[in-house]
């Protein structure tokens, strides 16, 4: 399982991607949009796509996201099983507001999960759209 936000495990910074810019040195993440994809994968940035609903699973994973990020556990397991049947690329994170109870984590069969306070967002529409 894959741990991101632990303060012992060193991993990439997290960017949220505001309009078009990008960090270099991290994975960049955002809503699923067309447009900042083709940006990413034009300048060969690392993202990660924060999945609304079950068709972001399918075409974030056929246009390269390293990562996909849910919220819902309901939407994380379909996630998790449309990438072990598929054999997606693109790693499956649940957000968690703490690295307690994993064995829940275990049963939605994802690849891992991330700290919701990694994960920060310019708007508070964004916020309260992903987060609540």
């Amino acid at each position: 399982m894959l741990f991101f936000g632990h303060k012992l495990i060193k991993t990439k910074f997290f960017f949220h991607v505001k309009e078009t810019y990008f960090q270099n040195n991290a994975i960049n993440y955002f809503f699923y949009n067309e447009i900042l994809i083709e940006k990413a994968k034009k300048n060969n940035y690392e993202f990660a796509i924060l999945a609304q609903k079950k068709d972001d699973f399918f075409l974030s994973n056929a246009l390269g996201a390293k990562y996909i990020i849910c919220k819902d556990e309901k939407l994380a397991k379909f996630g998790a099983k449309a990438a072990e049947f598929y054999l997606f690329d693109s790693k499956i994170l649940l957000l968690v507001d703490s690295f307690k109870n994993l064995d829940q984590v275990f049963k939605l069969k994802v690849d891992g999960v991330i700290l919701k306070t990694l994960i920060n967002f310019y708007s508070k529409e964004d916020n309260d759209l992903f987060r609540n």
